[in-house]
């Protein structure tokens, strides 16, 4: 049975979808503004807004113009490595409104955790949010939470936009000849613009969270510059994935995107990689980002930690 937190969630979300604020028709700027507000302000559900424990270490960092953070529990391993590319459409979301998520992990794992926070779109289309992302990957494999020198095990995960942007990285790094992680895990991605998954309309009746229409229009936002909708580094569904470390992917039973992660998991698998899909029963789009209310997305959290871990 769902919990209680679970179903108010989705009652919140509902509410949403049926009722949203008014806007001008085709302001986009004003659109993008109050996506990004909500992105944060949604968090606080039932009354309660994350925290993090005040022992748990946050650092800011700047990776050649990029701005990141640590965020290490007590006793994580500074020599084991994540790197996190939080979601939000690749048009929203902040480090304040995952730190709470990447604690999490930081718990889960034992890992020091390093929050990238790369240029959004409309403002830097693709590819400058995957750049960013390479620069805060060579960074880590040459730098920890306490100093200058390479981790025992270095790993990736991110959420939505950031699971696109995960396995886009990991085939740009195995294109480009540079180390890949030991494993890699993500939450719901979003990895095919040409919009072929069953699930963007068989579970579209489901998702009170996103829409077929919502993707259209983030991917004008997002891809500007003429790159085909389905070039790997945009769609990774479409790529080789020869050479991938082991992979986890989990994805919610009532969301439109549940298939992109599920055909990504088959190609991979077709192509030789130790590669992983889980759907997450009665469950919306990262319904880990309300892990600090909603039971299941935390249980779901630890559960890709507990695979990470299980890799180094």
């Amino acid at each position: 049975m769902p919990s209680p937190q679970l179903l108010s969630l989705i009652r919140r979300l509902e509410e949403a979808r049926d009722h949203p604020p008014a806007r001008q028709d085709g302001d986009t700027a004003a659109m993008i503004a109050a996506y990004r507000t909500e992105t944060d302000a949604c968090l606080v559900l039932d009354g309660i807004a994350p925290s993090i424990a005040p022992d748990t270490s946050v650092a800011a960092v700047s990776v050649d113009g990029v701005p990141c953070e640590w965020v290490v529990v007590p006793g994580a391993d500074p020599g084991r490595r994540l790197l996190w590319i939080h979601g939000g459409g690749w048009v929203a979301g902040t480090l304040d409104g995952y730190r709470h998520q990447v604690e999490a992990l930081s718990r889960a794992t034992g890992m020091a955790v390093l929050a990238v926070d790369y240029r959004l779109a409309p403002e830097h289309p693709f590819p400058a949010g995957l750049d960013d992302c390479l620069k805060a990957w060579i960074w880590l494999l040459e730098n920890g939470s306490e100093g200058a020198g390479a981790p025992r095990v270095a790993m990736l995960a991110g959420d939505s936009a950031g699971g696109n942007l995960t396995f886009a990285l990991m085939l740009r790094l195995r294109d480009e000849g540079r180390p890949l992680p030991a494993a890699a895990a993500a939450f719901a991605p979003a990895t095919d613009f040409e919009g072929r998954s069953p699930s963007r309309t068989e579970r579209a009746h489901l998702d009170p969270m996103l829409s077929p229409d919502g993707i259209t229009f983030i991917r004008a936002l997002y891809i500007q510059d003429g790159t085909p909708w389905n070039h790997p580094y945009v769609s990774p569904v479409y790529g080789d994935f020869t050479g991938l470390p082991p992979f986890l992917v989990h994805a919610g039973e009532r969301e439109i995107l549940h298939d992109d992660g599920l055909r990504l998991v088959e190609a991979a698998r077709d192509a030789g990689v130790d590669a992983h899909f889980r759907t997450l029963p009665g469950l919306v789009h990262t319904t880990e980002y309300w892990l600090h209310v909603v039971p299941e997305g935390l249980e779901s959290l630890n559960a890709v930690g507990a695979f990470l871990n299980s890799h180094g």
